[in-house]
């Protein structure tokens, strides 16, 4: 009988559940975004419309939406095709949603400028791009890279509005990057040896970046990458452009400057706890320990180095750690009692008062080192000749 009304309460819970999974989108962003289109584009032609089916991966989710072709002529008179769908760029309403698909096609349009106007007054076509890396006989390619940084959806909502929005028909390299705050980096790959063609190759960089700072505003010093065929080989450099000079340093000092904030090791690969050596996110399935501290990083928020899943150096060092559940830890340290919350907000807590907290612990990576020693009543300190976390304790 049980078994019974479990199937027939399944079958009621089905369509609910179906209907839950299922999201459709319905806005029509060409009649929604009439005016802006007219503004960005010009004249325009919506060649194609379709409703298409999407599914989530690999969320059990799915749905339909609308998917747009438009074409356009902009001012330098070449024919664009504009294609956009009304889901998935963005949260945040439609405006949004929208004008995350306007600024990705116009990060598009302006490093296509950038090549066009740039690389190729120094590089040959074929050697422009990914695939040039691969296969030009010369072993020698150059590409530009596009960033723009994630922000609200009002930021992305101002793109498409229809008096200040992005105008793609007629945008520019300059605009995007000096108000829409979009960055452009150079990389060149090379397998030359030879001294001095990758002293020429470095004088063809400089040139490059030289010609790039007629777009740009807003950043002081340019990077550049010079990359060989192994990782450690080539160069990095910075054009200033007040100085009109530039800095170069090997890609192996680079590459190591990059493990490091304000002199200080970005991530620890090590934990020694009372003289035993620990690698981070390592399996001790003999000390029933799944992934060692998960994470052990610097914040410089608070100046220290935190860890992540500090409850297995709490182990280690005798305490007796019980999960209740959600992320909550719990331990005696002497006469008091410690609880830790990690579900949602982090919390800490002493004999059940306030938070102990004084900085995000999501933000930082975890509980820091000052808190490990109150909560352990060990002694933790960063070796930075060892390049190890030390935890010391009774």
């Amino acid at each position: 009988m049980r078994n019974r009304y479990a199937a027939l309460l399944w079958l009621c819970l089905i369509p609910f559940l179906l209907t839950a999974c299922t999201q459709h989108y319905k806005s029509d962003y060409i009649r929604e975004f009439d005016a802006y289109l007219d503004y960005s584009l010009g004249e325009y032609e919506v060649v194609e419309k379709e409703k298409i089916q999407w599914r989530a991966d690999p969320l059990p989710t799915k749905g339909t939406g609308y998917w747009w072709l438009l074409t356009f002529k902009d001012d330098r008179s070449i024919e664009r095709e504009f294609e956009f769908r009304n889901y998935g760029y963005s949260s945040g309403g439609d405006a949004a949603n929208f004008g995350y698909a306007v600024m990705d096609y116009a990060v598009d349009l302006g490093q296509e400028q950038i090549v066009s106007d740039v690389l190729l007054a120094h590089f040959q076509p074929e050697e422009i791009g990914w695939d040039a890396y691969q296969t030009n006989s010369s072993h020698l390619s150059a590409v530009v890279h596009q960033e723009h940084i994630t922000r609200d959806s009002e930021y992305y909502a101002s793109f498409v509005d229809a008096k200040k929005g992005l105008q793609l028909k007629s945008i520019r390299p300059e605009q995007l990057v000096n108000d829409w705050g979009v960055l452009y980096k150079f990389e060149f790959f090379t397998s030359i040896e030879n001294e001095e063609k990758m002293k020429q190759l470095i004088a063809k960089a400089e040139a490059v970046l030289r010609d790039y700072a007629q777009y740009v505003d807003n950043y002081d010093l340019l990077p550049v990458e010079l990359s060989g065929e192994e990782t450690g080989d080539g160069y990095y450099g910075t054009y200033d452009r007040e100085t009109d000079s530039f800095t170069w340093i090997t890609m192996a000092e680079y590459l190591e400057s990059l493990r490091y904030i304000d002199g200080h090791l970005k991530e620890v690969g090590k934990v020694i706890v009372n003289g035993k050596e620990y690698l981070v996110r390592e399996n001790y399935k003999d000390e029933d320990i799944y992934v060692f501290a998960n994470n052990v990083s610097y914040s410089a928020d608070t100046g220290q180095y935190h860890i992540d899943h500090f409850e297995d150096i709490l182990t280690l060092l005798g305490y007796e750690v019980s999960f209740l559940g959600k992320g909550t830890y719990e331990w005696k340290s002497g006469a008091d009692t410690y609880r830790v919350q990690k579900y949602g907000d982090w919390t800490l807590k002493k004999n059940g008062g306030d938070n102990l907290l004084q900085y995000s612990a999501h933000n930082s990576g975890g509980l820091s080192q000052s808190d490990l020693e109150m909560v352990s009543n060990a002694a933790v300190h960063m070796d930075e000749e060892q390049e190890a976390l030390i935890v010391t304790g009774n």
